[in-house]
């Protein structure tokens, strides 16, 4: 077992010797550091406080669930299905079997003699479907003793021999070619003609969790300013990179492995016309980060036996610079309203201004005017809630099987007045947030539980604040949350819920001035914040004005499916086994927006700074900057800040495409 593992050593060459030369180091040990950074589903960083490790759980899943509710298949009688399972190698404590259930009515299968036939390479096991175990529905838990699991190929064939009929769902993919249906009783198999009447070539919704160690997972920093290394001032130090050494204090037993990879560039976040590509740290030479004022470093941990993961205990960056410019003494920092960029691991897809769709909705519906006369974005917010609610005058009505209306707001609103678009959460929701996104504003879906929410960006507020537009099947008022004043997101609700503490907040209705009847959390009332309780998500994505898929084209019609979400976790171990993508790292949902993070960096003049801006903003158009309160104008990152004797002010904001300005920025100094 190796218990230190050094990477990227560098050898200084004589002629980058000077005078100003000095080392820096930057190091990762405790969970305030590791929360710092970003990682995967598969990083550990909770059951050994302080360690980074391998999450020992692992999902096996052929298929991504994009499926409709007629995608079903019946096992019934002589109709079998078979789903096969390749896995390199067992080394699990425990397996757990997940099957879709693509029915809404579990009637039939709640009475007692009720059953299927669960067949694991050849080990017939009895499943009585257990309602509770199924937490929210729809996935259905099957324990499969991990010594009925072999190496290769694994074989699963569901039979049911009740009169009942059973249902499961599959997605139509080519590849890998692994479920197959038997209409014969077992005796012959089709790979190429699953559901009814045969017209599915894919796979079933059918997915393993077996509870061991998965083969890889990275972790990584977010983006490092060299100059920061020196120290947390508001005014840097101008530096060059002379060696970076990156090292790890690491448990690596055997059968795992550590690789670590740096890369650098000259502006604050990457981009491949100004940053390197990923090299090993071992390989980083000093010729090729003299240019380096950014950084960024990844560690990927590797096991071959899943029964073991090797652990990080400590990372330290370690610097070797010149400093090349000093902070003149004769500048002072007054106030700095200058907050950092927070990212999340998982990427997340904006839809385009430029989208054609986009403009049609935004003209045809007037929407510009709609916001027209708001004094305040959050009043924009809830003028556009109480706008698309109203473009329903049946709240949940119910329109049998006539269209399941997909997540485009110009199809809802079309067809709302005819008393034929799907009045539900999901659909006010996300026609709710295309109507938000056609003004320039920004919004993203989310999963509560079985009700779909939005949640909208507040410049007004900086932060993410959930609004409920499909709150409650008997009322056409949408709804947010409020506490000590501010409204709250998803997260915030949900912690609150988990302490009970439900009084500490109130549920705001929109557009109107009259308080809800009946109970915060009764179908009389409003969704309340007791239902924030089991679990949340939210799809990494808002551009479905551009393209439905992939994602759930019926969602709220049958149960949720999609494995493309990212679902909230309160435990290491996620409780809902039938997702990947499970995060308890709060940055990975709550990431910031529409700001600018300036930094500034001395240069040879005592007088000059070198100003570099950072900036998540969808649909970045611009910055625009004021000098000592002047008139605002477009200004391109990096650019230098003259000092004048007395007071000097800077403020910077981000404008997007539809001309909106972002949260200011903005650092006093005197000179």
């Amino acid at each position: 077992m190796r218990k230190w593992t050094i990477f990227g050593l560098i050898i200084f060459a004589a002629s980058l010797v000077s005078l100003n030369a000095a080392v820096y180091k930057k190091t990762y040990k405790t969970a305030a550091d590791w929360d710092e950074t970003l990682y995967d589903w598969k990083i550990d960083v909770t059951t050994v406080p302080g360690q980074v490790r391998l999450l020992k759980t692992e999902l096996i899943a052929d298929e991504m669930g994009i499926t409709t509710a007629k995608m079903e298949e019946i096992i019934k009688g002589k109709t079998w299905a078979k789903k096969e399972f390749l896995l390199d190698s067992i080394e699990a404590d425990k397996a757990v079997l997940l099957i879709h259930w693509n029915e809404l009515m579990y009637d039939e299968f709640k009475k007692p003699d009720a059953f299927i036939w669960v067949d694991v390479n050849g080990h017939p096991i009895k499943l009585v479907v257990d309602f509770e175990r199924m937490l929210t529905g729809g996935w259905i838990r099957c324990d499969v003793p991990v010594d009925y699991l072999r190496p290769g190929l694994n074989t699963v064939i569901l039979r049911n021999e009740t009169g009942y009929n059973f249902f499961i769902s599959a997605e139509a993919s080519r590849i890998p070619n692994r479920s197959a249906k038997s209409i014969d009783g077992g005796k012959t198999w089709d790979y190429n003609r699953l559901g009814r009447d045969g017209f599915i070539d894919g796979e079933y919704l059918i997915r393993l969790r077996l509870s061991r160690y998965p083969a890889d997972a990275e972790i990584l920093s977010d983006y490092i300013d060299v100059a920061s290394l020196l120290g947390d001032g508001i005014i840097r130090p101008d530096v060059k990179l002379k060696a970076l050494t990156l090292s790890l204090e690491a448990d690596a037993p055997r059968g795992t492995s550590l690789t670590a990879h740096i890369r650098g560039g000259k502006t604050p976040a990457y981009c491949p016309e100004t940053w390197s590509s990923w090299v090993p740290a071992a390989g980083v030479k000093a010729a090729g980060i003299a240019d380096w004022k950014y950084l960024q470093w990844r560690v990927n941990l590797r096991t071959r036996d899943r029964r073991v993961t090797p652990s990080i205990k400590g990372l330290t960056l370690t610097a070797d610079v010149d400093r090349l410019a000093e902070p003149s003494e004769k500048i002072a920092v007054k106030t700095a309203d200058n907050p950092k960029v927070v990212r999340g691991y998982y990427p997340f897809v904006y839809q385009h201004a430029e989208e054609p769709r986009l403009k049609v909705l935004r003209d045809r519906y007037r929407l510009n005017e709609v916001v027209g006369g708001c004094s305040t974005e959050f009043q924009q917010y809830r003028t556009l809630a109480f706008w698309v609610k109203g473009a329903w005058r049946d709240a949940w009505g119910k329109h049998g099987e006539e269209l399941h209306t997909p997540w485009d707001a110009l199809i809802s609103l079309e067809l709302a007045p005819q008393y034929k678009a799907s009045g539900m959460c999901v659909i006010y929701s996300n026609t709710y947030i295309q109507s938000a996104l056609a003004v320039g504003l920004q919004g993203r879906g989310n999963i509560l539980d079985h009700h779909f929410v939005s949640e909208v960006w507040s410049n007004d507020y900086k932060k993410w604040i959930l609004m409920d537009v499909g709150n409650n099947p008997n009322s056409l008022r949408a709804a947010f949350m409020v506490k000590d004043g501010v409204p709250l997101n998803s997260l915030e609700i949900h912690n609150v819920a988990l302490t009970d503490r439900f009084d500490d907040i109130s549920v705001t209705p929109v557009g109107v001035q009259d308080p809800f009847k009946g109970g915060q959390d009764t179908k009389e009332g409003v969704c309340g914040p007791r239902q924030w309780k089991p679990r949340f998500g939210m799809p990494l994505r808002n551009n479905y004005l551009t393209s439905w898929m992939p994602g759930e084209l019926e969602h709220g019609f049958i149960q949720y499916h999609y494995d493309g979400y990212l679902w909230w976790k309160d435990t290491p171990v996620p409780k809902h086994e039938e997702y990947t993508y499970q995060s308890s790292h709060a940055r990975d949902f709550y990431w910031t927006l529409n700001h600018a993070h300036i930094f500034l960096t001395a240069t040879e003049k005592p007088e000059e700074l070198r100003v570099e801006l950072d900036s998540v903003t969808p649909n970045f158009k611009e910055y625009q900057v004021s000098i000592d309160g002047q008139e605002w104008r477009p200004m391109a990152a990096p650019f230098t800040w003259t000092l004048h004797a007395g007071d000097n002010s800077l403020e910077i904001a981000p404008f997007n495409s539809f001309g909106r300005k972002g949260i200011v920025s903005s650092i006093r100094l005197a000179y």
